[in-house]
């Protein structure tokens, strides 16, 4: 949308509630590093070396907790996902003509 007076006061309205989110996850990120490490991301006594594998690690752990979420995601032999807290919460699923129902469900069919 382009930035014209008669649209300005619209634009600067506008909020999107997801980068809202966004920041205010940074926002209490950095609040809690410089609680945690007494420092801020200005700090000038790490090397590049240093920053890369501090991004190298953090990447790691970012792969670590995408699988972990994946496993976390049942995957039925029909290469269907659903996601555990649907599963969890509903009485029984029905997909592609088949009716899933967890197994303490059994006995009300």
């Amino acid at each position: 949308m382009e930035k014209t007076p008669c649209n300005a006061h619209a634009f600067e309205q506008e909020k999107d509630s997801v980068v809202e989110q966004v920041v205010n996850s940074f926002n209490e990120r950095s609040r809690v590093g410089i609680e945690k490490y007494g420092t801020t991301l200005d700090r000038d006594d790490l090397s590049l070396v240093q920053w890369l594998t501090h991004l190298q690690e953090e990447l790691m752990d970012a792969t670590l907790y995408i699988q972990k979420l994946r496993n976390e995601l049942g995957q039925n032999t029909n290469g269907v996902v659903i996601a555990k807290e649907a599963w969890d919460k509903a009485e029984k699923i029905t997909h592609d003509g088949f009716v899933y129902v967890k197994y303490t469900d059994l006995t009300q069919l």
